[in-house]
């Protein structure tokens, strides 16, 4: 499914929203996979449904009672998310080259392009100008996967926030932030495995 990202009024509830209303009644036990922005959306999804995994993938934690930067060493590397901002708020990546080096630089070059030209303006307004939505996790089983050389959510600030956050340490990988298209086979022996 695709996440509201390009409204600026839109909060993470309404990013749930859009998860559940893609979430066939009849699946009570689905494994869930929020990347990146999409690890704060899991939460609330399972608070409103039954689920059976919780994963986030290269994903930025949620931090109940504050924001996921708070008491976190940097989520970005040097040189990571070189976006320019639209006069309605929104950031964009005017080029391949600063999208390619933040998502997806052990991607083949041409599963990077591909990526790239998907990628829409993101408009964060109202996603931080309120508290998270939950006040305590839902018990929903988690795990965490954490790539190493990913500038976009550091492994540093992976490391730093996964235990105290989920109960759990994260499993690191090699490679970036796009691990779904650079490494896919692995990543899907990887959830296969979680899963079961």
């Amino acid at each position: 499914m695709d996440l509201p990202i390009e409204d600026g009024h839109a909060t993470f509830s309404d990013y749930a929203d859009a998860v559940l209303a893609s979430y066939p009644t009849t699946v009570e036990d689905a494994v869930l996979v929020g990347h990146s922005l999409g690890a704060m959306v899991l939460p609330l999804v399972a608070a409103s449904r039954p689920t059976s995994l919780l994963i986030s993938l290269c994903g930025l934690i949620p931090n109940v009672g504050g924001r996921p930067w708070d008491d976190a060493p940097p989520m970005g590397g040097p040189g990571a998310y070189q976006t320019e901002t639209l006069e309605n708020g929104s950031c964009v990546f005017r080029t391949f080259e600063s999208a390619r080096f933040t998502f997806y630089t052990d991607c083949d070059p041409q599963d990077a392009r591909w990526a790239f030209e998907q990628l829409r303006a993101y408009n964060s307004t109202s996603l931080w100008d309120r508290p998270y939505p939950l006040r305590r996790l839902p018990d929903t089983p988690r795990a965490a996967i954490a790539a190493l050389d990913d500038v976009a959510m550091t492994i540093e600030f992976s490391r730093a926030v996964t235990r105290p956050r989920l109960g759990v340490e994260p499993i690191e990988i090699p490679g970036a932030h796009s691990p779904f298209l650079a490494r896919p086979a692995e990543l899907a022996d990887l959830l296969d495995q979680l899963a079961k």
